[in-house]
């Protein structure tokens, strides 16, 4: 028996007066060093490179210490001490991504105690929120009060509008009310020297929150997708929309039962939700990848709709309740693999739903589309039943049955560059190998597509689905992807790799990009935050820390450079 010590793995603490005047702050009970809760507070869930190290046991990724402030107030106090003392910080809400500490020793600044919706304006149809209101907490609000946000991804129980604003904030609903970033009227937030800065009308003492403008430079578009490196945001202000689909949501027709799960999910007693009022949900299947194409501008082009997307492999486990029912499904092909759906809204009248229907009805006839009915493939329209409520508030996905989600491929261009993508995922699954059998979807079927403010622009969408417990190095594998399909997007003239997220070591190491953004992001860096303590090195590196990458990484990322003609980069 094998009785070496295995070396206790220990996140560096703060200086104990640091930490002491950290308490002073918040109070004794809204700050803790504890072991459990540095963990339990600080796990990301969906990027390899922070999931990777927690896996490698690298004490890097572990806080110094957790701390919930409760007002913008207390952030600032909180911010001003670190910057003193030159303390890194990381901003926590829903731990999705881009959450872990870049270095040791941070202080994890979690929101969860910033909660509370703040006001609707019900004449200026505009609400604002705390950092940790989600979208559905806000959607029931304003619901109440005949009104919406206009959309949500995926995952509205989970995510954040104040953490989208730091990243990407797609919506299911984008065809019609566009995503995050054009609903945003103001930012409240903390810049790292500690002072307090608001975008927007509101912004000029004395004005109104009503105008995402002011006068001056874009401060919004400077920090929107910054991922919490130029400022922690506790206030956001977004415009809301006329909602026609009653005053509370319709209810599922069951919810399961963790002792009866499985007789529940075979008896069909939930994941059932009917439609809001006045919505239509439509599915439409297309014999080839050009009709979809050809379908997706013209449905678009139409001015018909609030939502129109393409679902690729989403629909395999969205709409299954059980791993063994994704996995058969996806080997039959039990979804046909060129589609779309189309969220129909009556929002000046019943009538305007009967109108938009013929108009959907006759793009479908002249692109060779099929209506999923009670006539044509009942049994699969049945099972995508989860959708139709979830393309306007995300009820049933919560139990999306598929293995870890921690690898994303979202890149943005003309709808009719989903073709592009494909190809070269297709070309990525080849040389790499999947690392589960839904890694399938966008190769030899359609990605995920949402087609954004009438067809002007898409996002389209490729994952992995690691099954790390049985595949210990399908993290790996997935970072390789994700170099791979970066590289080949760069070489290929596509534009906004990961939803135009910029993050590291992608930044630095694609200086096509912009060209040269990575320089530019440096400054402004250097500018907003000298000390480098908002997440040093997530969003760009210095080049301190660009000199310090390893050369694993390094290795890999020149190495697909250089398989498709792209010079080999160097720190400098």
């Amino acid at each position: 028996m094998n009785s070496a010590k295995v070396a206790k793995v220990e996140p560096k603490k703060l200086l104990p007066e640091v930490y002491k005047q950290l308490e002073a702050i918040v109070g004794q009970d809204w700050i803790s060093e504890d072991r459990a809760i540095v963990e339990g507070y600080s796990r990301g869930l969906m990027v390899p490179t922070e999931i990777s190290p927690k896996h490698a046991k690298d004490p890097t990724v572990l806080p110094a210490c957790i701390i919930l402030p409760g007002t913008t107030e207390e952030v600032q106090a909180i911010v001003r001490l670190c910057n003193r003392h030159e303390v890194p910080i990381t901003p926590y809400t829903n731990g999705q991504m881009f959450v872990t500490p870049t270095t040791s020793g941070t202080v994890c600044i979690h929101f969860s105690r910033m909660d509370r919706i703040l006001g609707i304006n019900e004449k200026n149809l505009t609400a604002t929120l705390q950092p940790y209101v989600s979208y559905n907490v806000l959607q029931a609000e304003a619901m109440k009060k005949g009104m919406w946000n206009g959309g949500t991804p995926l995952a509205t129980g989970i995510c954040k509008v104040s953490s989208q604003f730091a990243g990407a904030g797609i919506w299911q609903t984008d065809l019609k009310y566009g995503t995050l970033s054009r609903n945003i009227v103001s930012v409240k937030m903390v810049l790292p020297d500690g002072n307090i800065l608001v975008t927007g009308s509101a912004g000029q003492p004395g004005t109104e929150n009503f105008w995402e403008y002011s006068p001056g430079p874009d401060i919004i578009g400077l920090t929107r997708s910054s991922l919490g490196t130029l400022g922690l945001v506790t206030e956001i202000t977004v415009k809301l929309h006329t909602w026609v689909g009653g005053f509370s949501f319709p209810e599922d027709v069951g919810h399961p039962s963790i002792n009866t799960y499985y007789a529940d999910a075979e008896e069909k007693r939930f994941d059932r939700p009917p439609t809001p009022e006045r919505h239509r949900i439509y599915w439409l299947e297309f014999p080839d990848y050009d009709s979809e194409i050809e379908a997706l501008y013209k449905i678009a082009h139409s001015g018909i709709g609030i939502g129109l997307n393409a679902t690729g492999a989403y629909s395999l486990y969205y709409c299954s309740q059980t791993t063994e029912m994704t996995n058969q499904r996806a080997e039959k092909e039990f979804f046909f693999p060129w589609n779309c759906y189309v969220m129909l809204a009556g929002i000046s009248s019943v009538k305007q739903l009967e109108y938009e229907e013929k108009v959907l009805r006759q793009i479908a006839h002249e692109t060779k589309g099929k209506f999923l009915s009670e006539e044509y493939k009942p049994e699969v329209l049945d099972a995508l039943a989860p959708w139709s409520q979830d393309c306007v508030r995300h009820v049933t996905g919560m139990r999306m049955c598929r293995g870890g989600w921690s690898g994303f491929v979202i890149p943005i261009g003309r709808i009719s560059m989903a073709k592009k993508h494909s190809v070269i995922w297709c070309k990525a699954l080849e040389e790499l190998g999947e690392t589960h059998i839904t890694d399938r979807g966008g190769c030899g079927s359609t990605p995920m597509i949402y087609v954004v403010n009438r067809g002007h622009f898409m996002y389209s969408e490729t994952d992995n689905y690691p099954q790390t417990h049985a595949d210990p190095n399908g993290l790996d594998k997935v970072l390789e992807y994700l170099i791979y399909s970066h590289t080949a997007s760069i070489k290929e003239r596509i534009a906004g790799m990961g939803a135009a997220i910029s993050a590291e070591p992608f930044t630095s190491f694609y200086p096509e990009i912009g060209p040269n953004t990575d320089l530019f992001l440096r400054k402004v860096r250097n500018a907003f935050d000298p000390k480098g303590i908002y997440a040093p090195g997530r969003r760009v590196y210095t080049k301190e820390e660009f000199e310090k990458v390893p050369m694993e990484v390094v290795g890999l990322i020149n190495k697909h450079r250089e398989k498709f003609s792209l010079p080999a980069v160097k720190a400098e």
